[in-house]
């Protein structure tokens, strides 16, 4: 599928297409909207609220220490007081989580410290410990500073989670009100945009009804002009008849080509609007295109007393294939254009060659510059609006202001833009870069290889693909040629049959590999 093909694919498939960007660009908005969510919770909230439940988890276990502390400290009956304090911390239940908060407590003491026999007040509860618990380790240390022992508590993280289960919860609760927000957004612009589009549709099918009725109509006008023109030139030739209504005879030819040049205009701006226009290239002598552009207007520069001049570069390529028709017409627009708004003064038209790539395309600038009415900054984004004209003595008197439309979008056909730049009252320039591909001259087509010249013998493909080769070179189709010598390429015993085809490749001489294809002998082909 080639570009302009995607374009018409596009063009007709609109709706699908902003449908499509909006929900790509939703989805990844939603998308980036959950991971960034995600990673909130991941990497900081959660992180944040587990260190909270075990700051309470030490704080909780630091109060159970003091405790101990105090019955190891001032209990008379030790061992009994001992146990109903271990007793009593072990029922507590903390009422945010519904439950016991210690788990799990064992109870290690120096038995030098608070004179009792070895392993006598040791405590451990029974189970095993809990892996997801605060393990939390307070020394039971004395007024006096001595070590008493080690109270080793397994606070639950029942707290944490609860915790955390809320704070999730609303979390996403507090979120889906932005998601929410954001679908909403999504369903209205999609809503917006379906509208738009059925209006734009609306639109273009009026726009393309007037353009085929504008058409239709001119191209019916333009048969009667041409029959008052053909009159008027038979009445031209009769002397007495001219004696006596010349006046007359020549305002109606004036106005009829005045009204055949409007009509004509029209219905080229109808032509370039469809999209079924294309550029069709072929083998051009650029040199004498020029010449005879410079011909054509050189006589119009005379009449109104203007210096018309013309600098070619000297190392323009001699053949190109351009579509000469549009070319002209571009470059004559540009050019009459130049004649009409310029009173005195001086019109230059310039081609210049930029540079060559190694596959032989040429940048060429074709630049025409006046020294004109020129136009105002603020005025040169309306030159190439269909119909717009500029206010002054000129336009008003004539013209259809389809001239710059036209040429635009011819130069834009041929991947191009046409620029401009203009100061009032000291003139304007016009100008657009093609990139040319050149072909062989005459004298290379006389040096091309004949297959009578190959030192080594041929293996040719089969005739199918030999003929689909010619119909792809009729048709300068350089795409369907590579990859047909791209599949060729793949087999070996095809190697020198590829070589010899290859330069008239690479240089776009497609009429000349033509020619070598037919000179093979004719049971090949």
């Amino acid at each position: 599928m080639n570009n302009r093909q995607i374009q018409r694919w596009l063009k007709g498939n609109s709706n699908l297409v902003n449908h499509l960007v909006i929900a790509i660009i939703f989805l990844t908005l939603l998308a980036v909207f959950l991971w960034s969510l995600d990673r909130y919770w991941q990497k900081t909230l959660q992180p944040r609220l587990y260190l909270a439940a075990k700051t309470q988890a030490s704080i909780l276990a630091q109060s159970q220490g003091t405790v101990l502390l105090g019955t190891l400290e001032h209990s008379n009956a030790l061992a009994e007081d001992l146990m109903n304090t271990i007793r009593q911390m072990l029922i507590v239940e903390d009422p945010a989580i519904g439950g016991r908060y210690i788990h799990h407590f064992s109870l290690e003491l120096n038995y030098d410290a608070i004179g009792a026999p070895a392993g006598s007040l040791d405590y451990s509860t029974e189970g095993t410990p809990c892996p997801d618990c605060f393990r939390v380790d307070i020394p039971l240390i004395s007024h006096m500073g001595e070590l008493m022992g080690v109270a080793m508590f397994d606070i639950s993280d029942a707290y944490f989670r609860s915790l955390r289960a809320e704070m999730k919860s609303k979390l996403y609760a507090e979120s889906s009100i932005a998601l929410g927000l954001l679908v909403a957004v999504w369903l209205a612009l999609a809503i917006m945009f379906q509208r738009l589009n059925s209006a734009k549709l609306l639109i273009e099918a009026s726009d393309q009804a007037k353009t085929k009725f504008m058409a239709n109509v001119t191209h019916e006008l333009r048969t009667p002009l041409n029959a008052i023109l053909g009159y008027t030139q038979l009445y031209k030739q009769n002397s007495a008849l001219m004696q006596e209504h010349s006046h007359g005879i020549e305002t109606i030819d004036r106005s009829a080509e005045h009204l055949l040049l409007l009509i004509n205009d029209i219905l080229e701006f109808s032509r370039t609007d469809e999209d079924s226009l294309t550029i069709h290239p072929r083998e051009v002598k650029l040199p004498l295109l020029l010449r005879t552009l410079v011909d054509m207007i050189s006589i119009s520069a005379e009449v109104k007393n203007l210096t018309f001049t013309h600098v070619f570069s000297a190392d323009l390529p001699d053949m190109v294939l351009v579509d000469d028709k549009r070319l002209r017409q571009i470059l004559l627009n540009l050019l009459h254009n130049a004649v009409k708004f310029t009173h005195s003064g001086q019109i230059n038209f310039s081609v210049t060659h930029l540079k060559q790539s190694r596959d032989h395309r040429h940048k060429v600038r074709f630049s025409v510059k006046d020294t004109g009415i020129g136009i105002a900054k603020e005025q040169l984004q309306h030159i190439f609006i269909p119909f717009q004209q500029l206010d002054n003595d000129i336009t008003r008197a004539e013209g259809s202001g389809l001239g710059l439309t036209i040429s635009q979008r011819l130069v834009r056909l041929m991947g191009a833009e046409l620029e401009v730049r203009s100061v009032p009252e000291q003139g304007s320039e016009f100008w657009f870069e093609l990139e040319l591909r050149s072909i062989a001259t005459a004298a290379e087509m006389e040096n091309a290889p004949e297959p009578s010249q190959i030192n080594t013998p041929l293996v040719l493909p089969s005739q199918d693909i030999l003929q689909q080769l010619q119909l792809l070179a009729r048709q300068h189709n350089v795409l369907g040629i590579r990859e047909l010598v791209k599949d060729l390429e793949l087999h070996h015993e095809y190697q020198a049959f590829v070589q010899k085809i290859q330069p008239f490749i690479r240089q776009y001489r497609f009429k000349q590999l033509v020619v070598w294809l037919n000179q093979l002998p004719s049971d090949d082909i």
